[in-house]
């Protein structure tokens, strides 16, 4: 794997583009560990690193999403009971926008992300919005800081990691409880009215 990693880095800006298209549906290796030490070693350019990394991340993850789409749905109904398939998929369009937030921009591979979006047939609009917002949180942040901060941006990211997907995910559960609950009170006056 480090070997893989040092062939990325010595490729530069083709390795962070391979790290992150092939991390969206096939690769263990995060885009970050190319991300942070090209934009490191070239501060100026580190947001444009960070815009590149988001975007074909998210491009990467079309394949993802097709690969779900394909073979997902047969694996799922061979694994789970239908009366639990349906619970999952009922819950999927439901919260889709933000599990898919929430999990882009978390640390774990995207590919598990987008592959279990494709294999819930969640909404592809919306799978690719929350996407871009969520894979910007990570790489746009990751770029941003390193352009004002240089190599003391390395010390947020690993002290303060927990803390700020702890924050984010707060942020994000009390802003879709409050659309949810404005939703239902819409609906709720809607049925009154008529």
């Amino acid at each position: 794997m480090e070997e893989i990693i040092a062939l990325l880095l010595s490729w530069g800006l083709i390795g962070l583009i391979a790290a992150a298209f092939t991390e969206s549906f096939c690769s263990p290796i995060l885009p970050d560990v190319v991300l942070i030490p090209l934009a490191l070693a070239q501060p100026e350019y580190a947001i444009y690193y960070g815009v590149l990394a988001t975007g074909v991340s998210v491009l990467g993850g079309f394949i993802g999403y097709g690969i779900g789409r394909k073979i997902g749905p047969a694996a799922a109904h061979k694994l789970l009971p239908a009366r639990h398939e349906e619970k999952i998929r009922h819950f999927a369009d439901r919260n889709a926008t933000w599990a898919v937030f929430l999990a882009a921009m978390s640390p774990i591979p995207y590919k598990f992300v987008s592959i279990s979006a494709g294999a819930l047939k969640i909404n592809f609009t919306v799978f690719v919005v929350a996407s871009s917002l969520g894979r910007a949180k990570r790489f746009l942040v990751e770029g941003i800081l390193i352009y004002y901060y240089g190599p003391a941006a390395v010390q947020i990211f690993t002290q303060h990691t927990g803390d700020v997907l702890l924050a984010s995910s707060i942020a994000v559960i009390v802003l879709g409880t409050g659309i949810y609950v404005y939703k239902k009170m819409k609906k709720k006056a809607s049925y009154e009215r008529a």
